[in-house]
């Protein structure tokens, strides 16, 4: 476990459960649409090939913050000399090949992996783009089983994409605060509030009413709201938590997405990972002693 925690650490392994989860209730809303079967041959690979490019991305993203990184997250695998910037990066170039060459798909994880590229090494300069380009490739992502199964998009498929899409926009603007100290506690806590309503509008699309899904969505959004209404001033660690807490959030989307679709299994599958990947998370916590 010694050897291999920092390179768990590096594809940040308690999280790569939130790319699989999307394609899994993408397929669930498609199946719901078409009556068909959720489970298949093709699942599988897609869910496989999602969590290859994402841990690629990861990797890469390493990579090229390596510089930045030694001043501000020294911790990290590469600052502290765990692994080399050449490994990091051979890695993820590998796991993005990987992914793209494993999906029934390749053209569709193909364009993934190139997107993963062009945020880590050119557009998370400029932070509107950055975030555009994020939500973009969690949208795609949960689509990807609508688009192997080639059919029309329905409204519903194209909701929860896209408020999945404005979910990761909103995440993402909230990591470029932590880094920014000038922000305002009031634009903090607005941003925060963007993925909520996202998710809602999804849930509420799919579901095409309040029960159940929107519904139980509602006890976790109220009890986020609440704790961020207790907090007067942003710090770092702050932000650092909410961002925690949103990142672990999609894959309670993507589960209330399965629900939202009638899919009650998948919906468990998705949600008991949760636990699970917070435990990962949790173990594999960057540490100057790590």
């Amino acid at each position: 476990m010694t050897v291999l925690r920092p390179w768990l650490q590096l594809l940040r392994a308690g999280t790569l459960f939130s790319p699989a989860a999307d394609v899994l209730a993408g397929k669930c809303i498609g199946a719901a649409a078409s009556g068909s079967a959720v489970w298949d041959g093709d699942l599988g690979l897609l869910m496989a090939a999602s969590a290859l490019v994402y841990a690629g991305g990861m990797a890469c993203n390493d990579a090229a913050d390596a510089a930045q990184d030694a001043i501000e997250r020294p911790e990290r695998p590469i600052p502290r000399g765990a692994i080399r910037r050449t490994e990091a990066l051979l890695l993820g170039l590998s796991l993005l090949a990987g992914g793209t060459l494993l999906s029934p798909m390749p053209m569709h994880h193909g364009v993934l992996a190139a997107l993963v590229l062009l945020y880590d090494f050119l557009l998370k300069r400029w932070t509107l783009l950055g975030a555009t380009c994020m939500g973009a490739l969690r949208a795609m992502n949960l689509g990807s089983a609508v688009v192997l199964g080639g059919g029309a998009w329905t409204t519903a498929e194209l909701s929860a994409c896209a408020c999945y899409g404005i979910y990761i926009f909103a995440v993402t603007i909230l990591g470029a605060f932590e880094d920014d100290r000038s922000v305002r506690p009031r634009a903090v806590a607005a941003i925060q509030g963007a993925p909520i309503w996202a998710a809602l509008g999804g849930l509420f699309a799919v579901q095409d009413g309040l029960w159940p899904a929107p519904a139980v969505a509602l006890l976790p959004v109220l009890w986020f709201a609440r704790r961020n209404r207790l907090i007067e001033t942003w710090t770092q660690p702050q932000i650092r938590a909410s961002m925690g807490y949103l990142l672990l959030g999609t894959m309670l989307y993507t589960g209330l997405l399965a629900l939202a679709a009638n899919r009650s299994t998948e919906c468990l599958c998705i949600v008991a990972c949760i636990p699970l990947a917070r435990t990962i998370t949790a173990r594999l916590r960057f540490s100057t002693m790590s």
